[in-house]
């Protein structure tokens, strides 16, 4: 039988760090989706993971014709790789998970049977994080200030775990922008969604890509992707200020006038420094603006596979 003749699932999982726990991720990939159709594909994409990933999922895909192994010419980071995965991907319906095994393959069975309900979006809700201390504090202040600057509810339980329709994929996937974070872009193109929850693991293989300072920048491009919030952020703070140091600047002409005390190399120093600030935080966020709208329009690739088995 030629499983990938027309796969009825696709699983796309973006590798790095993990080169231990794909010999599992797979057995348990195929047990699952052997109960739901014989006719799925599991699609590794390396993102230059710098351990034996690669050698791995070779040797996957030479045991196994359902798997599609993609080894990128460097690393890109997680989703232009999972971009080349969804691209590749061919199923009707798309699984779209982690290779740490946090993601747990066994709910994959749970969500396929929640979208057979009639919706095209079914995303796993991690209901009890197996992460430290300071990774859950991390990512709260990740999604409180994406949430603040976006202008678009983020929900820290959702990530990208989940199963989506191909009309959905193809969607995602009309979208030019390069800044691809998939979970946003999924709810821009809308399609009718649910929620399930889910068991979420402890992290067997790695360790995390994101640190502070990572999501921080994460967020940066998300926020100047996906909203203009910043902008009127600073036009909001531009008129406070100045109303404010008009008020500040009334005070003390009135109370050099009335009091006599002379205040004014103060106030004017204290004006200057003000507006200082003010200008160097507009030219800073127009700078990130133009800088992004920069790298749109050099329409370069976002990944490079270099070789596909």
């Amino acid at each position: 039988m030629n499983h990938l003749a027309s796969p009825h699932i696709s699983v796309v999982v973006p590798v790095y760090g993990s080169c231990e726990v794909l010999p599992e991720l797979h057995q348990r990939v195929v047990t699952v989706l052997e109960k739901i159709t014989p006719h799925f594909e599991l699609i590794l994409v390396n993102d230059a993971s710098p351990d034996a990933a690669w050698k791995v999922i070779q040797k996957l895909a030479r045991e196994d014709s359902r798997v599609r192994g993609f080894n990128l010419s460097r690393n890109f980071g997680q989703y232009p790789a999972m971009t080349a995965g969804l691209k590749a991907s061919r199923g009707e319906w798309v699984v779209v998970m982690d290779c740490d095994l946090q993601d747990q393959p066994e709910e994959i069975e749970r969500m396929y049977k929640k979208a057979q309900e009639g919706f095209f979006v079914v995303v796993g809700s991690r209901q009890k994080r197996h992460d430290s201390l300071m990774r859950r504090f991390v990512s709260r202040c990740f999604y409180a200030t994406l949430t603040y600057l976006s202008g678009m509810h983020q929900d820290r339980t959702l990530a990208n775990f989940g199963i989506y329709h191909r009309k959905v994929i193809e969607a995602v996937l009309s979208i030019q922008d390069r800044m691809r974070y998939f979970s946003v872009m999924v709810r821009w193109v809308g399609f009718k969604t649910a929620t399930v929850p889910v068991e979420h693991g402890a992290r067997r293989g790695g360790n995390s890509g994101y640190s502070f300072s990572k999501l921080f920048s994460l967020a940066t491009d998300i926020i100047l992707a996906y909203s203009e919030r910043p902008l009127r952020l600073i036009i909001k703070v531009g008129v406070a200020v100045s109303i404010l140091s008009g008020v500040y600047l009334a005070f003390a002409v009135g109370h050099d006038m009335f009091i006599g005390v002379d205040d004014t190399l103060t106030v004017l120093l204290g004006s200057l420094w003000l507006i200082f600030g003010l200008l160097t935080t507009l030219i800073g966020v127009i700078a990130l603006y133009l800088g992004k709208t920069f790298e749109e329009v050099k329409q370069r690739p976002i990944y490079i596979v270099q070789e596909e088995v």
